[in-house]
């Protein structure tokens, strides 16, 4: 895992304002890391992930507060190469930190990259991709606003159970 502590600010956003497209040009990094196939790329309170390699080459992944992007981030999208859900949580403070206390250790581990904003403890963007490159997750908190935005994708046909639910 790895642990970005940033020095830019927290970018005040919630779900209701993430928007989602596969042909976002490339928006500034503030932690980056390849891993494998993937080019995990954090932006602020949002994130892009890049496929290198495989039959998805090139497939920009953007979940971000973008203004030039209309498509509202989903519950799901699919392409025949791309599958993506996401779901929102809604938690108060406490809950938050309980839940990022037992969701630590699974984002232990060398695919893994999670940055910390500066000013809220609990202010936390984690992209982990599992192993192979064929799919990540992504968990967005947002704690002024009491949320948890999950987003999970896979690259074509899996052949884990857990990477299709």
């Amino acid at each position: 895992m790895t642990v970005v502590e940033l020095a830019s600010p927290y970018v005040d956003t919630r779900a209701e304002d993430l928007r989602f497209s596969l042909s976002t040009q490339l928006q500034p990094a503030v932690a980056e890391r390849r891993v494998g196939g993937l080019d995990l790329r954090i932006l602020g309170a949002s994130h892009q992930v890049v496929v290198l390699d495989g039959p998805a080459v090139g497939l920009v992944e953007t979940v971000a507060y973008l203004p030039q992007v209309d498509t509202p981030l989903p519950p799901e999208h699919e392409t025949e190469l791309y599958r993506m859900t996401s779901a929102v949580h809604e938690l108060d403070r406490d809950e938050l930190q309980r839940w990022i206390d037992e969701s630590a250790p699974r984002w232990r581990g060398e695919q893994t990259i999670v940055a910390r904003f500066p000013g809220d403890p609990l202010a936390l963007t984690v992209l982990a991709a599992q192993a192979g490159g064929r799919s990540w997750q992504s968990w967005h908190v947002y704690p002024q606003h009491g949320q948890v935005v999950h987003t999970r994708t896979v690259l074509g046909e899996s052949d884990d159970p857990q990477e299709r639910s």
